[in-house]
């Protein structure tokens, strides 16, 4: 599940706190990408539904068919909630510039649909740039 800024700095002080000052810090950001909302949106639910749900739910799924059948429940809006999904570049760099200002050092992107050669085209040529000034 995709963490708040406020859940996200929680996590950054007590990281800090605890004796983690000075040591990297890397976040896994789950995104979807596309160039209209509706395909960014319908291509995350399509690929990314079964993947949202609690740990205590995960652990009692024992076949393919059980995770599919749980899967058929989660609509594509309620995925918003786990995987930043957008079409706009600035929404994204946004979300990006946030985790950077909370103190993180590497950002993993995971673009959660299967077109991975334009998410790696567009960001590789336009949001990664502006991370990096």
């Amino acid at each position: 599940m995709q963490r708040s800024p406020e859940e996200l700095k929680k996590v950054v002080d007590a990281f800090r706190e605890g004796g983690g000052e000075g040591k990297p810090m890397l976040l896994k950001v789950q995104l979807g990408y596309d160039r209209d909302s509706e395909t960014a949106l319908q291509k995350a639910h399509e690929q990314w539904r079964n993947n949202i749900f609690q740990n205590s739910v995960m652990t009692e799924l024992r076949t393919p068919q059980q995770l599919d059948a749980v899967g058929e429940m989660v609509t594509p809006e309620a995925l918003t909630e786990s995987v930043r999904i957008s079409s706009e570049l600035e929404q994204h760099l946004e979300w990006l510039q946030q985790d950077i200002e909370l103190g993180f050092d590497e950002l993993l992107l995971h673009n959660v649909s299967r077109d991975q050669e334009q998410f790696i085209e567009v960001f590789g040529e336009k949001v990664l740039p502006m991370l990096m000034k």
